[in-house]
């Protein structure tokens, strides 16, 4: 009896055993099977992920996690979740919380190319340039055909307007991965730079490609816009908000286009979504402004444009609308203060200058009126406006001989001008 109790006990023993073996291995394969799919994940190609941004970091980051309570702790795991968490950071916008993360990864992956882009990135979204590049030059070292490298120096490239290195570093992503709306869409942004007319064709390959494509089909509506073909650009931006409901940038063009098609009150309703949809862009509230100042709303248009400047004063384009408008409603001294506050910003703005002279001129400050004036004239040497006005100031104060040399000069500017030609001809009857 004893023998028979010893002889089971071996036995369940030794199943107990066999069971154990038999759920680690399953474990240990289980794990390694996460890990595979993580990697997966995060060495996606440009098929599935037309950017870093793209990457399903955060499917990587519970794949690898669950590896990890599988028991896989070695320092390749953990520096790749540690990678994948600094991706999930900086697709978030966490960018400081991705560069500490990433220097958890670098330690236990190293130099790698993945972990380098993404450094670049990184740096690049923080306004590091120097140390983006560096980043970025390393990871092409160690890995020459590092599609999301080659695709980030394409992205470094057009930041700086440099449309012929972007196209050096699409056109062999094209090559390999020629369906990928994304790729054409940055080709349409280098062959923009470059004033090449296929950017138009770029663009319309993006959008056919996938009709989702929203930057694409903003791109493609601003180009039309440009081309005066207002219809089309109202289609376009109107199929970037199917795809992307909340763009304030695809709202903000349909409303451009709206307003050149005359649907002022569709136009209306679009700026203000966009003001809305980008709390801290001045751009919508300008666009606003101008549509009440054209529709001779005066007053809206100048709360209008002090709102925007509320939001970014930093621009001289906005104090000199707020200025205009200013003049429309005869508050010349609130117009010069403007146009002052646009000169700060850019001292050699001509059109700041002569609504300068002009608010001074009704203000009855002749001499400072006439060095803004004349000023002006200096600075675009194409504008009759500034001249006109210097004429009338002149004409003011009954200096006739002033008056004749400043209409002279306007008509040659603007040979067509009757106001001016009429003018002269009074002058000298």
């Amino acid at each position: 009896m004893r023998r028979r109790i010893l002889w089971l006990s071996l036995a369940f023993t030794g199943l107990s055993a066999l069971v154990a073996i038999g759920w680690g291995g399953y474990r240990d394969h289980r794990a390694d099977e996460l890990v595979e799919r993580a990697r997966a994940r995060l060495e996606a190609p440009l098929t599935e992920a037309a950017g870093l941004d793209r990457i399903q970091a955060s499917t990587a980051v519970s794949l690898l996690e669950r590896a990890q309570e599988l028991g896989r702790e070695d320092a390749e795991v953990v520096g790749l979740l540690a990678y994948a968490r600094a991706l999930e950071d900086y697709q978030r916008g966490d960018l400081v919380l991705a560069e500490s993360e990433l220097t958890s990864a670098w330690h236990r992956l190293g130099d790698r190319a993945s972990v380098l882009a993404l450094r670049a990135a990184v740096a690049r979204g923080r306004s590091q340039p120097d140390a983006a590049r560096a980043a970025l030059r390393a990871a092409l070292a160690r890995d020459p055909e590092h599609v999301h490298a080659h695709l980030l120096a394409a992205d470094f490239a057009l930041d700086e307007e440099a449309g012929q290195i972007a196209l050096e570093h699409l056109d062999p992503l094209i090559a390999r991965a020629p369906d990928v709306a994304p790729l054409h869409n940055r080709r349409g942004l280098a062959l923009e730079i470059l004033g090449r007319a296929d950017a138009l064709e770029a663009y319309e390959r993006a959008v056919t490609l996938d009709e989702r494509a929203h930057e694409a089909w903003i791109n493609l509506g601003r180009l039309h816009r440009v081309a005066g073909q207002h219809r089309a650009a109202l289609e376009c931006f109107s199929s970037a908000l199917r795809a992307a409901p909340t763009s304030p940038e695809a709202t903000l063009g349909r409303g451009l286009a709206r307003a050149a098609n005359g649907d002022v009150a569709g136009a209306q309703l679009d700026f203000a979504r966009a003001a809305e949809l980008a709390p801290n862009d001045a751009e919508p509230l300008l666009a606003l402004g101008d549509l009440l100042r054209d529709t001779s709303r005066y007053d809206e248009a100048v709360e209008t444009y002090r709102r925007a400047i509320a939001r970014e004063d930093a621009d001289a384009a906005s104090w000199l609308k707020l200025g205009n408008a200013l003049a429309l409603l005869e508050d010349y001294r609130g117009a010069a203060e403007a146009f002052r506050a646009a000169l700060r910003r850019a001292p050699e703005l001509a059109a700041a200058l002569n609504g300068l002279g002009i608010s001074l001129m009704h203000l009855g400050e002749r001499e400072p009126a006439i060095r803004a004036l004349d000023r002006a004239a200096e600075l675009d040497a194409g504008d009759p406006n500034p001249l006109m006005n210097l004429a009338l100031l002149h004409e003011r104060a009954g200096d006739d001989e002033a008056a004749r040399d400043a209409w002279t000069r306007a008509l040659a500017r603007d040979p067509r001008s009757a106001i001016a030609r009429r003018r002269l001809a009074r002058l000298r009857g």
